[in-house]
């Protein structure tokens, strides 16, 4: 059994971070020769990372020889490097890395970005954590605030300050952290923290939240307890939210109104993304299915809780009604979508429109088929006990459990979704709240007519 200790060691600057050193001692786990010792994430869907600086490789005979190359399988931009000898004994990897510069010019993408913000900073761990490929076992976190103000607090998505588990370092890599003068609201294993002093209301966000995913929970059969919540401001004038394993990032700024009511919606759409997925590898191949999900029970979940009303529901759904029909990009193919959509953003959100109205379609279509015995809940929950047992999950998955639970094969309707078809909504989706009728309304950029649709309440 392999054993790794990250030391995380920050250094301050003024209000921010100035860089973090940061240490791997690993027992149990070898390199050959020319093989990867670690590797770097240097940029994700167009967001920066790490540039490691300071490398330095040590074992039980000493200094370790590497080399570097890098790789760009899109979406990543990745650095590796490669021992120059077999290693032995305990392996030591240091290095050291800086927050990221961003400004009222920067655009607003994926959390992912080490940033350093009043008091401290936060980021994804993918982004400053070196990858050791299959390296699982004992991994143990250890925060080194010496250099740092008193009172100085590290938190990541499975606790607050010194931590471990048994599982893969990926499992640390996949979550997010934030440290130095870091405020909080926690109960228990759930928690929400931030940085800079906001100027709403953060107690609200809070309880909603914490109500929200309780009901959620329940919702996913999840029984396990820690999610946490972090929070930085950005300084360019639109913000968003990211999500990473049994933890978010969301973001604000001082354009943009802060309340549960301005926020409620990207708040339950990021905590879904705990839950339903499809391996997305290549990046693009059922994104619909992530985020088309994320969509739909960000909605529908508050909704059936009580959390939000029927009026509230509306809204939800004709935005989205009204953002996808009118994108000029609607109609390209999956694929051809994510090759573009980090360099045309109005293709970044096809899979959100696309996959909530071809899921919302397929809800109607099982209830009508099993007399109202199987819905689109019975598929996503099924899906995740084939993920939770170990099945590969792939677009195929989907497709054959709504015709192993349903009976219907909506193979067409995917095929018409995939390639950019036009999706006609149907009346009773969304839990048989709305009226709907065909509007024609100008295109966004274009000004051109264009088929849209209008919800109004029952």
């Amino acid at each position: 059994m392999s054993k790794c200790v990250v030391t995380l060691k920050p250094y301050p600057a003024g209000r921010g971070i100035e860089k973090m050193e940061v240490c791997y001692a690993i027992e149990g786990w070898q390199a050959a020769a020319e093989e990867n010792l670690c590797s770097f994430q240097l940029e994700t869907v167009s967001i920066p990372g790490c540039a490691p600086e300071e490398v330095s490789v040590q074992d039980a005979k000493g200094s370790v020889p590497f080399t570097e190359t890098e790789s760009t399988p899109y979406p990543y931009h990745w650095l590796h490097l490669q021992a120059g000898r077999a290693t032995e004994g305990m392996l030591t990897i240091r290095y050291t890395v800086r927050p990221r510069y961003a400004d009222e010019k920067t655009v607003c993408g994926p959390y992912f970005d080490l940033r350093s913000e009043d008091g401290g900073a936060n980021g994804a761990g993918i982004h400053f954590l070196g990858e050791v490929k299959d390296l699982a076992g004992t991994i143990a976190l250890r925060w080194d605030m010496t250099a740092m103000p008193a009172g100085s607090l590290g938190v990541c998505t499975w606790g607050e300050g010194d931590c471990s588990f048994e599982g893969p370092l990926e499992k640390l890599r996949q979550c997010y952290f934030a440290f130095g003068e870091v405020k909080k609201i926690t109960e228990g294993d759930f928690g929400y923290y931030w940085l800079s002093e906001p100027t709403f209301d953060v107690q609200e966000l809070a309880d909603y939240t914490k109500k929200l995913f309780g009901k959620m929970q329940v919702f996913f059969h999840d029984d396990q307890h820690a999610y946490r919540i972090f929070m930085r401001k950005d300084p360019f004038p639109h913000s968003g939210g990211t999500a990473l394993l049994r933890s978010y990032m969301f973001g604000w700024n001082d354009a943009e109104p802060v309340s549960v009511r301005e926020k409620q919606n990207i708040l339950a759409h990021e905590m879904v993304h705990n839950w339903p997925h499809l391996n997305d590898n290549p990046y693009g191949t059922s994104s619909w299915y992530s985020e088309g999900t994320a969509e739909y029970y960000s909605c529908m979940l508050p909704f059936r809780a009580g959390l939000t009303d029927r009026e509230m529901l509306l809204h939800e759904i004709q935005k989205r009604t009204t953002i996808y029909y009118t994108n000029p990009t609607r109609h390209l193919e999956n694929m051809a979508a994510a090759k573009i959509c980090w360099q045309d953003r109005r293709a970044q959100r096809l899979p959100y429109g696309r996959g909530i109205f071809f899921l919302a379609n397929t809800d109607v279509k099982l209830r009508q088929a099993t007399g109202n015995r199987v819905c689109l809940d019975d598929v996503v929950l099924a899906i995740q006990e084939k993920d939770r047992a170990g099945v590969t999950l792939g677009n195929e998955v989907f497709l054959e459990t709504v015709q192993e639970l349903g009976g219907i094969d909506v193979r067409d309707d995917w095929e018409t979704m995939r390639t950019g078809g036009h999706i006609v909504p149907l009346e009773d989706a969304f839990d048989k709240q709305f009226r709907l009728k065909e509007v024609t309304v100008p295109e966004a950029d274009t000004g051109v007519p264009v088929t849209s649709y209008e919800w109004t309440l029952r």
